[in-house]
């Protein structure tokens, strides 16, 4: 199993995040990357979880592409307590990241299709 830490921003929350992940082996070049993000929002907050699957497409480079979906949950609060809600969504997400090394840098955008879509750009490492 393999660990990580991933920073960015919600594009149209314009709003930075922290998050972390797992990643798994599933099958030749298909991964599990269960992850969660916390976005900072003013008067509020905005996390979710993500249960995002990916494919490795086979290269022979130092770095690795991928493409991926996966179901989210997305979970908001406005410290007004006007707009509190839970939105189910799906992920559609492309990255680049090392292959090799004890720690691995990598980035990722994705697409959040749900009520509120949402586009975000992260980069991060594995460890």
């Amino acid at each position: 199993m393999i660990y990580g830490i991933r920073g960015g921003a919600y594009a149209d929350a314009d709003e930075p995040f922290l998050g972390g992940e797992l990643l798994t082996n599933v099958a030749r070049s298909v991964w599990f990357n269960p992850n969660v993000e916390y976005a900072f929002v003013n008067h509020g907050n905005l996390w979710d979880v993500n249960f995002d699957f990916h494919y490795d497409f086979s290269m022979q480079r130092p770095y690795t592409v991928w493409a991926g979906a996966g179901p989210a949950v997305i979970r908001s609060h406005d410290i007004s307590g006007r707009s509190n809600g839970t939105d189910v969504g799906v992920n559609l997400l492309a990255g680049i990241g090392s292959r090799k090394g004890e720690f691995r840098p990598f980035a990722q955008a994705k697409a959040v299709l749900s009520d509120d879509d949402e586009f975000v750009v992260a980069v991060g490492v594995r460890f």
